[in-house]
């Protein structure tokens, strides 16, 4: 483990990109967890309108993944990481000053735009660790990057509980602004570009199509099949986890600090996974941390269904805590198209020059037919709370077989120019 570290955090890019975005998710973290109770309670936001403005950021995150991936692959990663980054300093201050939830709307838009650098996110630290021992150095960078999701939960119900939901939400997205200014200037100064030839492509039209069809459709079956598990997954994510925390206070009957301190204790799980998950991937297969992962993902919703009792709470979040360290692409474990064992699958399969536009393109379908599910869930909240916990969990546990007839190993890993050091 101290030698796949070591080699991890001795690339230039991989220590610049890791230690941002743990400044990220701190000052993230002091907000967005409450983002949804916030809307509720603070600026009087009826339910369904939550489960539109979630929609209205999900569909600006869709029109953006493809575009941002085409151009990382045309003219390079880093100006694409850097521009979408400069993006996230200014929506939160229009959040800030937002009085109603009209007035939110802008600023999550600009949010969602900061989105368009995804795919060259995930390309950049691909192509910047050691292919042999990829899924390795995926959960050593994860491992890294989620240690302020450990404490960040629990500090930050602490925080509104002392200050209160309004003041804590604004509070954090002025820190929050502060604390992206610094991320892109470092960006900016030490990030290195890793696309061989960036910059040279033709000037065809970045959202053209032929092209870009032909491209996924030589991919071999296993992509189609991880498109469709996320897919599956990501609508019913969708559904349930804008949700969560006010199912969590209102219906649950807990605490901010106590439903903090069950986020802190599953990443607080989740995190030495990684790691581990990686080297075990490396050893065994993808496939298998993928489907332990999806597996367990119905848990996560369903725990807040079946538990009332904060301790069973405690240890149910433990074993919430497995699914997202296995890292199969949940939000857990490194978002929809995330997590060590799945972008180690993807980055085996997809040439470098590829990459980034075919996660582009999954993202964008996956988020388009996803896109209905938060409004759905809205719907199944404002009626019945805990039968939105329950669709969402069967829903996705329909992405495990998906997993068990189609996802399949590549029989030798893509090799390419970009990757020969």
């Amino acid at each position: 483990m101290a030698s796949i570290l070591r080699e991890v955090f001795s690339n230039r890019n991989i220590l610049a990109i890791g230690s941002t975005n743990m400044l990220y998710q701190v000052f993230n973290g002091l907000w967005e967890l409450w983002w949804s109770l916030y809307l509720l309670e603070e600026l009087k936001t009826p339910v369904l309108i939550v489960g539109m403005l979630a929609a209205i950021q999900n569909t600006s995150q869709i029109l953006f993944q493809l575009p941002g991936g085409i151009i990382a692959d045309r003219i390079g990663r880093k100006k694409v990481i850097v521009f979408g980054t400069a993006l996230r300093t200014i929506a939160p201050l229009l959040m800030f000053f937002a009085k109603s939830w009209q007035m939110v709307v802008p600023g999550l838009i600009l949010n969602s735009m900061s989105s368009l650098y995804g795919p060259a996110f995930n390309a950049i630290i691909s192509e910047s660790l050691p292919k042999e021992r990829r899924g390795s150095a995926f959960g050593a960078y994860r491992m890294f990057t989620s240690v302020p999701q450990i404490f960040m939960p629990v500090v930050s119900g602490y925080y509104f509980d002392m200050f209160g939901l309004g003041r804590a939400v604004r509070y954090g997205l002025l820190m929050f602004t502060g604390a992206m200014i610094v991320v892109t200037i470092v960006r900016a100064i030490v990030i290195k570009e890793t696309l061989v030839n960036s910059g040279t492509g033709k000037t065809e039209s970045p959202l053209m199509g032929k092209d870009l069809w032909k491209t996924f459709r030589n991919q071999p079956r296993t992509i189609y099949a991880m498109l469709g598990v996320a897919v599956v997954g990501g609508f019913a994510m969708r559904m349930t986890w804008t949700f969560l925390t006010p199912y969590a206070i209102n219906v649950a009957g807990l605490t901010k600090t106590q439903y903090g301190m069950l986020q802190s204790l599953a990443m607080g799980i989740s995190v030495p996974l990684y790691l581990i998950s990686g080297m075990i991937a490396d050893r065994f297969g993808r496939v298998p941390m993928i489907l332990l992962a999806r597996g367990l993902g119905p848990f996560d919703s369903l725990s807040l269904y079946l538990f009332k009792d904060y301790n069973q709470l405690l240890m149910a979040y433990g074993v919430i805590g497995v699914a997202g360290g296995l890292g199969g692409g949940r939000l857990r474990g490194g978002g929809y198209m995330g997590g060590p064992a799945w972008q180690a699958l993807i980055a085996d399969i997809v040439p470098s020059k590829d990459r980034a536009k075919i996660m582009g393109l999954m993202g964008t379908i996956s988020g388009v037919i996803g896109l209905p599910g938060s409004l759905i869930g809205g719907y199944l909240y404002d009626r019945d709370p805990s039968k939105l916990l329950l669709v969402g969990s069967i829903l996705e546990a329909l992405s495990i077989p998906i997993i068990l007839l189609f996802v399949r190993e590549p029989k030798a890993s893509v090799v390419d120019a970009s990757e020969i050091r």
